[in-house]
């Protein structure tokens, strides 16, 4: 109902209902004054029965854009729930390697009679260059 010409056209429909409804038009108007009257009345109507039916459409689209919005906010509530779940699983991951990663260093420090990480952690890195270097010689 955008464009003037449609706007005129069910105008002049919802007028035609009335006359219709009223049954001669006139309402029992006799005199100019009365029938200019019954004519206002009733183009009122008709633009309040035009007004109505704007409204509802704009309500459908409306209910229409609020569905859809609902339906996206469920798939984000169930990504994020996903994404939770996700998020908890690496936690544990990770607090597990760092438990298993404290008693290797545990037994390591034992083993070497030191508890300087910092030496600890210089050994296993030499070593593992040791590891590789004898690959690389080894497969070259």
């Amino acid at each position: 109902m955008s464009s003037d010409v449609v706007k005129r056209k069910v105008l002049g429909d919802e007028r035609q209902k009335a006359i219709k409804a009223s049954g001669d038009g006139l309402l029992g108007a006799r005199t100019d004054i009365e029938r200019q009257n019954t004519n206002f009345v009733m183009d009122n109507q008709a633009q309040s029965s035009m007004l109505i039916q704007e409204q509802d459409e704009t309500l459908d689209e409306l209910g229409e854009a609020v569905t859809r919005v609902g339906e996206l906010a469920e798939h984000i509530g169930e990504e994020i729930g996903h994404q939770n779940r996700m998020l908890d699983d690496l936690d544990q991951d990770m607090t597990n390697a760092e438990e298993e990663l404290g008693l290797v260093m545990g037994k390591m420090a034992k083993f070497m009679g030191t508890k300087d990480r910092w030496q600890l952690r210089t050994i296993l890195i030499l070593t593992l260059i040791m590891i590789v270097l004898l690959f690389l010689v080894i497969y070259s």
